[in-house]
């Protein structure tokens, strides 16, 4: 047996696609029924997983493997934001979501929404 978190708890939905936006990217709503990448400081919806140019994919819960910018989250319960470069950062005030991993060789870090 070995850990698996891949599909944990993973609802998404699709909505209509921003300009920009790309599978990987944090995601905020920007109108009526439309996802858009967010910019620094947003606090994410969650994240795109796929983007046809009409229609995203959008990830509302659940496990994901996201960048991160400047210091690593620590492990356990944390609040981040967006970073505007399509990762996180940790913040004050944003999206409460649990840190399972860090990886500081690819500044990457596994979440649970």
């Amino acid at each position: 047996m070995s850990v698996s978190v891949k599909g944990f708890n993973q609802n998404a939905v699709t909505l209509v696609a921003a300009e920009g936006l790309k599978a990987g990217d944090l995601v905020k709503i920007s109108a009526n029924h439309t996802a858009a990448a967010c910019a620094s400081g947003n606090i994410p919806v969650g994240v795109c997983l796929s983007n046809d140019g009409k229609y995203a994919c959008v990830q509302l819960t659940g496990w994901a493997k996201v960048k991160y910018s400047s210091t690593a989250p620590a492990l356990g319960s944390a609040v981040i934001a967006a970073d505007g470069a399509g990762g996180i950062k940790t913040a004050t005030t944003g999206r409460s979501v649990t840190v399972i991993a860090v990886n500081t060789a690819d500044t990457t870090a596994e979440i649970i929404f």
